[in-house]
């Protein structure tokens, strides 16, 4: 009886588990793409989620100009696809970071670059 419920426990426990971890979600791709070479400067961001997620933050690096001003709020509705206007960029070496909250309250950050123009 004891061992019986032991096991019942531990399937329990790992139900429970694998429920949270499948909950979490990833970036699946990006828009450019995560190590991009662009010849023209994109005219958004494009950030697809395996799951539906609010995005809080974002932001767009350029490596010796600095911070690039987004139109950004944070995310009221959670969505799995999000696409953000860009400026016109100048050619230089760009790094988007982000982060996520999902629908079971953890957050998830990340970056990706990209290089606009003729490599340095």
């Amino acid at each position: 009886m004891f061992k019986q419920s032991r096991i019942k426990l531990l399937a329990l426990a790992a139900l429970v588990l694998s429920a949270a971890v499948s909950a979490h979600t990833h970036l699946e791709s990006t828009l450019p793409a995560d190590g991009a070479q662009l010849s023209q400067s994109p005219e958004q961001l494009q950030l697809h989620f395996a799951r539906a997620v609010r995005l809080m933050h974002i932001s767009l690096e350029e490596k010796s100009a600095g911070q690039v001003k987004l139109a950004f709020t944070p995310g009221a509705v959670a969505e799995k696809d999000i696409s953000l206007p860009l400026p016109a960029l100048q050619a230089g070496e760009y790094t988007v970071s982000w982060s996520t909250m999902g629908g079971d309250g953890h957050k998830v950050s990340g970056n990706f670059s990209f290089v606009l123009g003729a490599e340095k």
